[in-house]
């Protein structure tokens, strides 16, 4: 049985559908490292150099802005240059103005703050363009692809981090610099490997009408508004990993442990799940995926929430949590393109636009957290994740078994 994604009518001709799964792995790698630049080694630097952690948070969160906005700009994605064009150039130009953050301490605080925002707004084009492609392929390859794209995502930035942390107290700042902005770039070139199809050049009149019309049709579709009860739900949103390195000591974790488990090995081991997650989302329905990794993810915040404060309960829980985070993110992606289908005119835009709402739950469900720690300590944070994830993923299972009825075939229809 099988989700059956929208198609708007029309086929994918040439090789655009033929991508392999792998190739996205690669493809979003540059934006997982620009982030991972964004929110872990500029901190780490800013810090460094004597700033306090409350004007951090305030860089931090202003640059961050576009990950909620980024709908807003996306339809450039789908104007004009091919999707593996603007891959390139949001790769350079990202990794540009990461390069300059870095290697330019003469900035002020405002400065660097505007230079970051501006990396970021071009940066998530890269998740547009990309998601753009993604809607190409053939059904039974979403899942897979899925997986690898937010394996890419999530690994690529936490080791990426990771390095440039190691590398920011062996290296001078400028060699640091250089060395970001090229693991930013350099796996975009893997954006040639991409084969897509070309489309009629438009009118820019006609062109706009196009778009409008594909988005339309995307929001008023029953299965976006199926779409939307997962993706605007707590399941699966992962908040605990933005807040898994400030509880360590709850656990009595010596900061080396907190790091390891946080840091590199959260980010490979939910890049793991991603791929795990690619695989089983090929093989069941997609919504059923979904609800199990948020159930999944519930039983390991369950541990960390009735286990004894030791380093033992905090790294085995976060690594099953984590574990849970990939499958969860590779779910989604995989929904997100059943509903979206192959779009002629507004691949990016769409899925852009989808993908936002999907951030909405990690930010409420980070506060939710917050909440329980202020009452509770980390037992208090960790129990009202596993309750959100833990309800929400039985609601969003019967939901998903009702839902799917419209929408499912026998493999032999």
């Amino acid at each position: 049985m099988r989700f059956v994604p929208q198609t708007n009518g029309h086929t994918t001709k040439g090789g655009a559908s033929h991508n392999p799964p792998w190739l996205f792995g690669i493809l979003s790698i540059p934006y997982g490292i620009f982030n991972g630049i964004l929110v872990v080694l500029i901190p780490f630097l800013l810090r460094k150099h004597g700033v306090s952690p409350d004007r951090i948070a305030n860089v931090i969160a202003i640059s961050s802005i576009p990950n909620v906005w980024y709908f807003l700009w996306s339809p450039v994605v789908d104007t004009g240059l091919l999707r593996r064009t603007w891959v390139l150039i949001a790769a350079g130009v990202s990794g540009l103005c990461g390069s300059v953050a870095i290697a330019a301490t003469s900035l002020s605080l405002a400065q660097l703050t505007i230079l970051l925002l501006a990396g970021n707004v071009v940066a998530m084009l890269l998740s547009s363009a990309c998601g753009a492609v993604l809607t190409m392929l053939n059904p039974d390859k979403r899942g897979r692809a899925s997986g690898w794209y937010q394996a890419g995502n999530l690994g690529g930035g936490a080791v990426g981090a990771g390095a440039a942390i190691w590398l920011a107290d062996k290296l001078p700042l400028p060699i640091l610099a250089a060395a970001a902005g090229s693991m930013v770039f350099l796996p975009a070139l893997a954006a040639l490997l991409i084969s897509e199809e070309r489309f009629p050049r438009m009118g820019l009149v006609p062109l706009f009408r196009a778009l409008g019309r594909d988005v339309w049709d995307v929001l008023r579709a029953r299965a976006t508004l199926i779409g939307l009860v997962f993706f605007l739900s707590p399941v699966g949103s992962s908040a605990v990993a933005n807040l898994i390195s400030s509880v360590g000591p709850d656990y009595h974790a010596s900061d080396a442990q907190v790091a390891w488990v946080s840091g590199l090995a959260g980010g490979v081991l939910s890049a793991l799940g991603c791929v795990l997650g690619g695989f089983v989302c090929d093989r069941v329905n997609r919504m059923t995926a979904y609800a199990l990794a948020g159930l999944l993810s519930a039983i390991f915040s369950a541990w960390m929430a009735l286990g004894s404060p030791t380093p033992l309960t905090y790294a085995g829980g976060y690594i099953g949590y984590a574990l849970a985070a990939g499958v969860a993110y590779a779910a989604f992606t995989a929904l997100e393109l059943d509903i979206l289908g192959k779009r002629r005119h507004a691949a990016g835009t769409a899925y852009s636009l989808l993908g936002a709402s999907g951030n909405l739950p990690i930010a409420y469900m980070t506060w939710f957290d917050g909440i329980g720690y202020k009452y509770s300590g980390a037992r208090g944070l960790m129990a009202v994740d596993s309750l959100a994830n833990g309800i929400g993923g039985v609601v969003l299972l019967l939901f998903a078994a009702y839902s799917a009825r419209a929408y499912l075939q026998t493999p032999g229809d």
